[in-house]
């Protein structure tokens, strides 16, 4: 049952990666690469948790720290106060203080990109813009839905005077739909994975891939309010990059030339039966995540049960 569920997982973590995903639904795609994440993130926590709980009860974890280290190199403990004993400990909760670095790395992030967001709507503001959008000053063709909570459209003096009407207008329902749909949240999931997976390898690609087909679903948004595709992509290629967590740009990514390409080149959705294939993977990959993420609990429980109930005593105790 264990090596079923770890294939099943090894399966939806590299999914995203082995099928071409570019001109899938991006609801789908972005659900299958969010998986991917969140699997990724699981992963790393579990990890963690079996070095620390489950480990030291273990045969090769008494192997290995049951070496009086302090009788080998003396100065361990006569000059550095080294217990070396305690060194196995060390190097199993060693990565829970790496989740926990990486967590605090994460909220730190968070707060100066909201403080870049809350600076750039008051101290940048020149006015109020079309759509109920706060106008910035500056030559860059900028709009941007900016902020977590209450997230405002950002429309740059620059882009009220570099883009017509109708790629002003189709800029700003792009930006529209990542308020609508609730992007934010899920940038915020992705970087919340990647901060727990951060040495997972891939898993920078698939943020990536994530925010990609984000692009693509405020894209797919604008075009079905009825705009030009050929003046979206041109206000995407106008558009200047801007770099922070709390901002979704309109020019954003480094995937802008396919969604131009696919813009337009117009939107080859996959066959039927492909469609359907990947819509259940995708469904089964949530299935299987909320499944896993549930279990967590159960996890630790069972681990500190083992850990109370079964001491490992030190060959150099005593």
């Amino acid at each position: 049952m264990i090596a079923l569920l770890a294939l099943l997982v090894v399966a939806a973590v590299l999914l995203p990666h082995v099928v071409p995903l570019r001109r899938v639904a991006p609801a789908t795609a972005a659900t299958l690469w969010g998986v991917a994440l969140g699997l990724r993130a699981l992963t790393s926590v579990f990890v963690a948790l079996y070095l620390v709980l489950f480990l030291p009860a273990t045969a090769l974890f008494d192997a290995m720290t049951h070496w009086c280290w302090h009788t080998i190199i003396p100065i361990a403990t006569t000059h550095l106060g080294v217990a070396g004993h305690r060194v196995g400990d060390a190097v199993a909760i060693f990565p829970v203080f790496l989740l926990a670095a990486s967590a605090i790395s994460l909220a730190f992030g968070l707060v100066r990109a909201a403080r870049s967001v809350r600076r750039l709507i008051t101290r940048d503001a020149v006015g109020r813009g079309p759509a109920d959008s706060v106008i910035v000053g500056g030559p860059d063709v900028f709009v941007a839905a900016a902020g977590f909570s209450h997230p405002r459209l950002v429309v740059s003096a620059g882009a009220l005077t570099q883009l017509d009407d109708e790629e002003l207008a189709a800029g700003i329902d792009h930006e529209h739909g990542h308020i609508r749909r609730r992007h934010r949240f899920v940038v915020l999931y992705a970087e919340a994975c990647r901060a727990l997976a951060r040495f997972v390898p891939g898993t920078k690609h698939a943020v990536a891939q994530l925010r990609f087909h984000l692009e693509r679903d405020a894209d797919a948004w604008a075009l079905a309010r009825k705009h030009d595709r050929f003046a979206l992509a041109s206000a995407i290629c106008k558009a200047t990059i801007f770099q922070n967590p709390a901002v979704a740009p309109l020019g954003g990514g480094r995937d802008v030339r396919d969604r131009v390409d696919e813009l337009l080149s117009g939107h080859r959705a996959p066959g039927a039966l492909r469609r359907s294939a990947l819509n259940a993977t995708a469904a089964l990959g949530v299935v299987l995540l909320l499944g896993l993420t549930a279990s967590v609990p159960s996890v630790v429980a069972a681990g500190q049960q083992q850990a109370d109930g079964a001491p490992v005593p030190h060959a150099c105790d005593g």
